[in-house]
């Protein structure tokens, strides 16, 4: 009749929405309040706030300053 809600899982809560046949189907991991029911499991699909996707931002950062320094260094070596 109802798929479940907030069922606690390995990684966290799991919510449900039922698809077209009445089947319970998973939300997108990220979704912490459930999703909009029969349109899927994608993140824009979320109920209230998703949690961030992780971005790769402070890994290119830190790869760009390392780089930097060694340019730097092999300048003033040379």
């Amino acid at each position: 009749e109802r798929c479940p809600n907030g069922v606690l899982g390995e990684r966290g809560h799991i919510y449900k929405y039922p698809n077209a046949d009445h089947e319970c189907r998973p939300c997108h991991e990220n979704c912490t309040q459930g999703c909009v029911r029969c349109l899927g499991p994608l993140l824009r699909d979320c109920l209230g706030d998703a949690l961030p996707i992780s971005r790769k931002t402070p890994t290119v950062i830190a790869v760009m300053v390392v780089g930097g320094l060694f340019l730097s260094c092999s300048c003033v070596l040379l």
